[in-house]
């Protein structure tokens, strides 16, 4: 992954991701600092899952919210 130099508030990536199954899904992820020049400021963002088959996209997003909850509960 390449990056500038500097301060940057935001990130915009796409995710591909394969299943044992041979299912493909694509996650969209665009997060920034809500005040980019406050390191307190908290990280806000939209994640938007793409798949052929609904399972894979609801599996993928339960992952990614138990990994949300999981954070939170570690940084409080």
């Amino acid at each position: 992954m390449e990056y500038s130099e500097g301060d940057c508030g935001f990130l915009a990536a796409n995710l591909c991701a394969h299943s044992i199954f041979g299912e493909d899904a694509l996650a969209n992820v665009s997060i920034e600092k809500a005040s980019p020049l406050d390191e307190g400021s908290p990280i806000v963002g939209h994640i938007r899952i793409r798949a052929k088959s609904q399972g894979m996209a609801l599996t993928l997003g339960d992952k990614i919210n138990i990994a949300q909850r999981e954070r939170r509960a570690v940084a409080v």
